[in-house]
């Protein structure tokens, strides 16, 4: 099965960018939302992981989410 575009993701959740969909990942490990976190992770193209991965959650105060969501890949 393919896997969806980002930004076909982010439509399904009424984001209205790539962006806000990558942001709700780190709110969703935030919240303690881990299934949610590893669910919406998983659904995303391979690019789009490593794409969060370089820019988004390598930036968070907190290395934890950097570390969750690499151990995913």
């Amino acid at each position: 099965m393919a896997r969806k575009k980002l930004i076909t993701l982010a439509k399904e959740l009424d984001f209205s960018n790539e962006s806000e969909y990558l942001n709700y990942l780190i709110d969703s490990h935030i919240n303690g939302n881990f299934s949610q976190c590893k669910k919406l992770f998983n659904q995303m193209p391979t690019e789009a992981k490593k794409f969060f991965l370089k820019n988004f959650a390598c930036y968070s105060s907190d290395k934890e989410i950097y570390n969750f969501y690499f151990d995913l890949l």
